[in-house]
């Protein structure tokens, strides 16, 4: 039989994540929006893991993306559609890495991507479909991210769409103007604490008016009911939006009748929450994901010299977040034989038990040494186990030091 390399990752069962992903700038906005699931998302996440057969699978969604992260089975069978970007092996950590690092955001350094990704396990944990694993390796990916940070200059680095929709009203609206915020998710969040601290007068409206409060209260902020704001923003110089509905909240047909001032439309919704043909009316002013995360020359030299800078770094941290992967596929494989082994001693034991009519012949010594024999061949079977493991190689000794 050949000797394994002991310095590669067992495959067979495998601890490694294999990742499909429509994102930003490699999709387009409109086809990533196709994948988003929010609402009824636990029944899709159930259905997904029951297609693929996996042990363990996360779903994340955000402004820009959306991310499949499936250990075991076939993650083909989630069956996205065409043009879906894969990852595997070394390629997917190194991708998750880069993307925890703010690496693969239009905004280079989007301080959102680590809290969105613990969102997405809390989630799929709650669900029943993810467990100890994919947590041990996104709270590492997470680490090995904010150490990339560091090292490139982005640990202290605010950027996020939301902060860049604060510049845009800052710089836009003259102090004291109206804002009201649709949604109570993390952007609308940061506004809201951001936006009165800056002149502006913000009111709070969500589908759920309940939750619309749970924000707004502690803030000492307004809320309005959403239908009314639907029918007509009389009353704001700007809106900012950003739900998880499936379909336009703001359309042409509830507002084409309406004459009023200049009213600005910040759409930061996947998929959006306002029409486009909104931009019709002369009164309307309206900016999407789309503009948000424009390609500007700025920002792709910004990224390129990120990415370059970073290479040398994502390619040992991709293969150090492989290989403690590959520990734990080892210790979870020497568990179960441990397991297994034990429950066939006692099998064998109690089977003794059960022979000792048929011993009755034995005296007193040869009933312990017959007892003896039986402990020692366990002793020796469980050690046999424990040495024909994969020793670890330096790098994992260094996990564990």
């Amino acid at each position: 039989m050949t000797e394994p390399n002991r310095d590669l990752p067992i495959m067979g069962s495998t601890m490694e994540p294999v990742l499909i992903s429509f994102h930003a700038p490699v999709h387009d906005l409109d086809l990533v929006a196709q994948h988003v699931v929010r609402e009824g998302l636990p029944v899709h996440l159930r259905d997904w893991q029951r297609r693929t057969g996996a042990r363990e699978i996360v779903y994340l969604a955000t402004c820009q993306r959306v991310l499949w992260m499936v250990w075991g089975g076939l993650v083909e069978a989630i069956d996205p559609g065409s043009g879906v970007r894969r990852y595997e092996g070394e390629e997917a950590w190194a991708h998750l890495l880069a993307m925890s690092a703010g690496l693969e955001s239009a905004n280079l350094g989007d301080r959102e991507i680590p809290g969105q990704l613990k969102d997405a396990l809390v989630q799929a944990r709650q669900v029943g479909v993810a467990g100890d694993e994919a947590q041990t390796a996104i709270e590492d990916v997470v680490r090995e991210g904010q150490r990339l940070r560091a090292r490139l200059g982005l640990a202290n680095g605010n950027v996020s769409v939301a902060t860049v929709a604060l510049k845009h009203l800052t710089e836009g609206l003259p102090m004291g103007s109206s804002v009201i915020l649709v949604g109570v998710g993390p952007m609308t969040q940061y506004l809201a604490e951001r936006l009165p601290e800056r002149g502006f007068q913000v009111t709070v409206a969500n589908r759920t008016r309940s939750r619309a409060h749970v924000m707004a209260d502690p803030l000492g902020l307004p809320v309005v009911d959403l239908p009314r704001l639907q029918h007509d923003p009389t009353g704001f110089d700007a809106i900012v939006t950003a739900t998880a509905a499936p379909e336009p909240l703001f359309t042409l047909e509830a507002w084409q009748s309406l004459r009023r001032p200049i009213l600005r439309i910040l759409d930061l919704a996947l998929p959006p929450d306002s029409e486009p043909g909104l931009e019709q009316l002369p009164w309307v002013h309206r900016i999407d994901l789309n503009t948000f995360l424009a390609q500007t020359t700025t920002a792709r030299t910004q990224r390129a010299e990120a990415a370059l800078k970073a290479e040398p770094y994502l390619i040992g941290a991709a293969g150090r977040l492989r290989h403690r992967a590959a520990a734990r596929a080892r210790k979870r494989h020497l568990v179960s034989a441990q397991e297994r082994l034990d429950a066939a001693w006692v099998a064998l034991e109690e089977e003794v038990q059960t022979l000792e009519d048929s011993m009755a012949g034995l005296d007193d010594i040869q009933r312990e040494t017959l007892k003896e024999i039986l402990s020692r061949g366990r002793t020796l079977a469980f050690r046999a186990l424990v040495q024909t493991q994969p020793k670890p190689n330096a790098d994992e000794k260094a996990v564990h030091s």
